[in-house]
């Protein structure tokens, strides 16, 4: 049987011939409205072939249908880098290890932000092309699979080997949560808390060496409490601040140890009034918000809606907050109701916005 224009193009991105894939893929541009896996597998292509106007169009067009991919994120990730701006790219990154803490290339890539983040390194990485060891993975090259099929093995079992060895533990023999100690500044970080030259960047908070230190520290402390949230605000305010490139790294690096909350273990649950008043503080946090819901569409397992936060009684809207749910089984909400959701903030657009992961609703209707 014949394989369809999108299996072409995929088989052709693992053999490395992106022009060929790329081709393909406009010609059967019609077939593929509001297909996913088209948008993402026609950006990256070329991302790979350095077509980056295209690029950013084809994954503009995969966002709207599917916020959370892998592939996506990693794939947005590279076009903050390639700007210079490794705070966004840092986010993104993070984002891939919340939903696959084990990826390599997000692992990677933060490492190399960490040790050579420097605009001129990155300028460097783009025009020699080595940056592309983080792009998304294309798998093995079939034309080549025999010539590299025993380095592949000793990959893998190095790459698990490490994996067991140095896996985060979250809990201690003594119940607690894991000892942060190789999270703690070094002597030289302690001393060199802020960055010394502000020119030519912008920064949402400007902290003394004293409130630096203080939001990293009560971080660890918030995390050693169970209270994850209060501990991204912390890592909020460091990470949008004039701290060190240092300081930023291991506030970014804590974010990986925290854990996804339910309905009955969230704590620190902000108001939407608190969050509006200044969203980028509370990026990534979880919030319980209750409402009700409008402008629903559910397409290609994904599900979008608009959540009228304090609306449940019918009484005040204390704002309207775009709500994504990308997880399977999508689910079914009934907009008659008020509904109770537990979702991560993020920004659409510099809005608020919220990624959806549990919804609640009463089985009998309110009397409105």
């Amino acid at each position: 049987m014949r394989k369809s224009a999108l299996e072409q193009a995929k088989a052709l991105l693992k053999r490395r011939s992106f022009a060929r894939a790329l081709t393909i893929l406009e010609a059967a541009e019609a077939n593929y409205r509001d297909s996913f896996d088209y948008y993402l597998t026609a950006g990256i292509a070329c991302l790979y072939l350095g077509i980056w106007g295209s690029a950013v169009s084809y994954f503009q067009q995969a966002r709207k249908i599917r916020v959370t991919e892998t592939n996506l994120l990693l794939s947005q990730a590279i076009l903050y880098l390639r700007r210079g701006d490794t705070d966004r790219a840092l986010q993104y990154y993070l984002e891939v290890l919340n939903n696959d803490p084990e990826n390599k290339t997000a692992k990677e890539a933060m490492e190399f932000i960490r040790v050579s983040g420097n605009y001129e390194t990155i300028c460097n990485w783009f025009d020699s092309g080595r940056i592309q060891k983080f792009y998304p993975p294309l798998g093995v090259n079939p034309a080549k699979v025999s010539r590299i099929l025993f380095s592949a093995v000793a990959g893998i079992c190095v790459g698990l080997c490490i994996i067991f060895l140095l896996k985060p533990q979250r809990y201690n023999d003594s119940g607690r949560r894991a000892d942060l100690s190789n999270l703690a500044l070094t002597a030289d970080e302690a001393k060199n808390l802020h960055e010394k030259d502000l020119s030519g960047a912008v920064y949402h908070f400007i902290l003394s060496d004293r409130e630096i230190r203080s939001a990293y520290d009560d971080a660890r402390q918030y995390f050693q409490d169970f209270r994850d949230n209060a501990a991204t605000v912390e890592i909020n305010r460091i990470l949008n601040s004039n701290a060190s490139s240092a300081v930023r790294q291991k506030a970014s690096l804590l974010l990986t140890y925290f854990e996804e909350p339910t309905f009955d273990s969230l704590t620190d649950n902000y108001t939407y009034a608190q969050v509006a008043a200044d969203p980028a503080l509370y990026l990534g946090c979880w919030v319980a918000w209750s409402g009700r819901i409008t402008n629903a569409v559910a397409e290609d397992g994904s599900y979008r809606c608009d959540l009228l936060v304090g609306y449940e009684d019918l009484q005040r809207v204390d704002g309207i907050v775009p709500l994504f749910f990308s997880v399977a089984p999508v689910p079914e909400i009934d907009g008659s109701r008020s509904v109770r959701v537990l979702a991560k903030i993020g920004l659409e657009n510099g809005k608020v916005s919220l990624l959806g992961r549990s919804v609640y609703q009463p089985l009998q209707k309110s009397a409105d």
